[in-house]
């Protein structure tokens, strides 16, 4: 149903080959390699040498050719932290030539500058597995070239029962267009808010309607208000997001008021996602 496409502006994209219908299944993919849940930063790199280390050469080549923001990759290398724990995850293991000497200087060299530039590129594209990370984060190849906007016509979640990224069109889709799915999740941000997480992230400016037209980012801050009065309502503190010049919401009725008023903004701008589920 889909092909890559080159394009000039932004290099690799994905469109339909045919006609879309809403709530069709677009593609079920399985991952290039995973990385287990984890909460150390340290433990997650290990993981991930580990993963990158056992990958087969054709998904190694599959990994090499997807696309990355040189950008975010020099900010991430920059710290140090990255190539100091993979050379310490090849010095623990202690890897040796055919003679049974140790291997060391440009030959453990050239193990070690792969596996870092994979690790690169895992850091600048993954994708979590599930709400929070739950069942880890995973790479792969269609979803990594699939662009975002911030009114997407498609929609990606892990499916753990088929261990697969499924992603589903969420409006009709016509053949030539561009798929596009939400990197960030959260609709309800001001289009400042979304282009900072965008930019630091994936050094990604948005030109979607919501990031170009005013009267849309006033719709979105609206969102954020009854959002963030919402959330203060349900964990029971609405007297202090008040003082925040957060609305204070005292009732069901007051509460159910400003979620009906946030669905309205959700279908008025198109966003069907399960941020429009949950409220």
């Amino acid at each position: 149903m889909v092909e890559v496409r080159q394009l000039a502006s932004i290099g690799e994209a994905i469109f339909a080959k045919v006609n879309i219908s809403r709530g069709t299944r677009i593609a079920a993919e399985t991952p290039l390699i995973t990385v287990p849940p984890i909460n150390s930063i340290d433990e997650e790199l290990w993981e991930l040498c580990n993963a990158v280390d056992k990958i087969t050469d054709g998904k190694s080549k599959e990994l090499e050719k997807l696309p990355y923001s040189s950008k975010v990759v020099g900010i991430i290398k920059k710290g140090g932290h990255v190539d100091n724990r993979v050379w310490c995850f090849y010095k623990n293991r202690k890897l040796k030539n055919s003679d049974g000497k140790l291997l060391k200087g440009k030959k453990l060299g050239r193990i070690v500058n792969r596996t870092i530039n994979l690790c690169m590129i895992y850091l600048v594209n993954n994708v979590q597995l599930g709400p929070g990370g739950k069942y880890g984060s995973g790479i792969f190849p269609l979803y990594t070239r699939i662009n975002h906007s911030c009114v997407p016509n498609a929609y990606n979640s892990w499916n753990p029962t088929l261990e697969r990224l499924t992603i589903h069109a969420i409006h009709d889709i016509k053949a030539g267009e561009q798929i596009f799915v939400d990197y960030i999740g959260k609709a309800c941000r001001t289009r400042n808010q979304r282009n900072f997480s965008l930019h630091t992230a994936w050094d990604i400016t948005c030109n979607c309607a919501a990031c170009t037209d005013d009267r849309l980012d006033q719709l979105r801050y609206r969102m954020l208000v009854l959002d963030q009065a919402l959330a203060a309502y349900e964990c029971g503190a609405s007297e202090e997001a008040h003082l925040e010049g957060i609305p204070k919401l005292e009732t069901n009725e007051q509460a159910l008021k400003a979620a009906e008023e946030l669905v309205k903004l959700f279908k008025k701008q198109r966003l069907c996602g399960m941020e429009l589920c949950k409220t």
